[in-house]
């Protein structure tokens, strides 16, 4: 198989885990540990004796990370990377937040816009951040509409307060 058919396979730069004999899972199996000082695969282990008082020793032993590869992400295993995150949705996010905190609520607006061409990029374009498109619309409908209200308010408070004004003054 030539280099330049695998360009797109990563089976053929990863390897799967395999069964040993032994039981361990791992690429490759240096040997097994008996637990009493041989190494089977590189030949015994006798020029510091047998470990027989303390019984087995799997943490040192030469398949302790072939068998530990399975829980620790070892070789084998390749992760896909996450689509990104759609930037107009955290912009509108943003946007909307500002319009609700200040009296600018053409930032409310801004964001309602921004929320809805985001939802429609990541239906298309398959990213994240559906989540915060829908977050700037609620956030931004909810602030415009509380600031449209508060405004109308205080320009009707100043309303009838001139009207009170103006018909005390022709009155005397």
């Amino acid at each position: 198989m030539s280099s330049q058919d695998n360009w797109n396979n990563p089976d053929m730069y990863y390897q799967q885990p395999q069964s040993n004999p032994d039981g361990g899972h791992g690429a490759q199996s240096y040997g097994t540990n008996t637990g009493y000082g041989s190494n089977t695969g590189y030949g015994s282990n006798t020029g510091y004796g047998s470990n027989t008082g303390y019984g087995s020793n799997a943490t040192y032993g030469s398949n302790a990370y072939a068998a530990n590869a399975q829980y620790a992400g070892g070789p084998g295993y390749v992760y896909q990377p996450l689509p990104p995150t759609n930037v107009l949705a955290i912009v509108g996010m943003c946007a909307s937040i500002f319009g609700v905190i200040s009296s600018f609520f053409i930032g409310g607006i801004a964001g309602i816009i921004m929320g809805h061409i985001a939802r429609k990029q990541i239906r298309e374009r398959g990213e994240r951040g559906d989540g915060m498109a829908v977050a700037a619309l609620w956030v931004g409908y909810i602030g415009t509409a509380l600031w449209i209200l508060f405004w109308a308010f205080m320009a009707l408070l100043y309303l009838g307060m001139f009207a009170v004004i103006f018909a005390g003054a022709s009155a005397s």
